[in-house]
């Protein structure tokens, strides 16, 4: 995996002109690179560039439903706020273990969450690294055993994670969890070790069902825990040529508890996303422009707050009625 920040995408985020920021590059000797006159750029430059401070956040990826697109949206966040300079960290906790595949990682000689808690040993020991700027706490089948563990150890759901993950907010900006499309004691201690839960809603009735229960089971964890978990519905393969993913919009955007928190950025329906999972690349590899790149760099702006976003959600919703037009 080799993700790649162009020049031009910069500029805009900082609202600079790509002349102004190559002549940034070039001044500060910034290590960049270049194809077929695209000018690009990695992690440690992006980190120098954008010179960014980003409040450390827990995002958990979560619905009851399969097919959704949790993992792809998970690793292209992470992968583009790395691009940012943001240092990430993803933690596989379904035991398919298909961010583990995507990521290309070998987890059978590193500990999984499962063996983390058993023989009570600290994250890092199990955390690999992607590339620079992007690590990850892989898994395996037998995560599939974490709930009935949880659950006969009575251990502390509202701490268990919590307590794992809480230092680590010194080393990673942004840290991104992968649910399996479940309930359960694993799947709830990771929303109460999570700022907010990210619900990715495809244009569908089942999908929308899969939200509800979602909702509804983190209003119980909420009440149970008397805390607040904000549950951010995001809508994913959106296609403007059909009926559904409008109405599945207007839905969103109308109803009274999902457009509170609800993503700004739609993202459109690509094959672009299941065609680097299987390659084991992500979809910033490339330098060729997609509305699949340009939608999850709107999504990391909106959740890391860069640039316009950083001070209007008007632009957000602007987007989300834009994609719709």
């Amino acid at each position: 995996m080799e993700p790649k920040m162009l020049v031009t995408d910069a500029a805009e985020a900082l609202g600079l002109t790509v002349q102004a920021l190559h002549n940034q590059i070039k001044r500060q000797k910034l290590l960049h690179q270049k194809s077929k006159n695209r000018v690009y750029f990695s992690y440690q430059t992006a980190k120098q560039l954008f010179g960014m401070s980003f409040p450390s956040q827990v995002l958990s990826f979560q619905i009851v439903k399969g097919g959704t697109g949790k993992t792809s949206l998970c690793l292209g966040l992470g992968v583009r706020a790395s691009l940012y300079g943001a240092r990430t960290l993803l933690i596989d906790l379904d035991q398919q273990g298909n961010l583990t595949k995507a990521c290309r990682v070998k987890s059978h000689d590193k500990p999984i969450m499962i063996e983390l808690i058993n023989q009570e040993i600290s994250m890092e020991e199990g955390i690999i690294p992607v590339y620079e700027g992007l690590d990850l706490l892989p898994s395996r089948i037998e995560n599939a055993l974490l709930d009935s563990n949880l659950m006969l150890k009575r251990l502390p759901l509202d701490r268990i994670y919590k307590d794992m993950i809480d230092p680590l907010k010194n080393k990673y900006d942004l840290i991104l969890i992968d649910c399996p499309p479940a309930l359960g004691s694993s799947v709830t201690a990771a929303s109460l070790a999570s700022d907010k839960i990210i619900s990715p809603v495809t244009p569908s009735e089942f999908s929308l069902e899969g939200l509800e229960i979602t909702s509804r089971e983190v209003a119980n964890i909420e009440k149970a825990f008397k805390t607040t978990i904000p549950v951010c519905p995001i809508l994913n393969e959106f296609d403007p040529r059909t009926s559904l993913s409008h109405d599945t919009m207007r839905f969103l955007v109308s109803h009274p508890n999902y457009s509170t928190n609800l993503i700004r950025t739609a993202i459109r329906r690509s094959q672009e996303f299941e065609n680097v999972l299987t390659k084991g690349m992500s979809i910033f590899d490339s330098l060729v422009p997609s509305s699949a790149k340009e939608d999850v760099d709107l999504l990391a702006r909106e959740l890391l707050k860069i640039g316009d976003f950083a001070n209007s959600s008007s632009l957000n919703t602007s987007r989300l009625t834009a994609v719709s037009a």
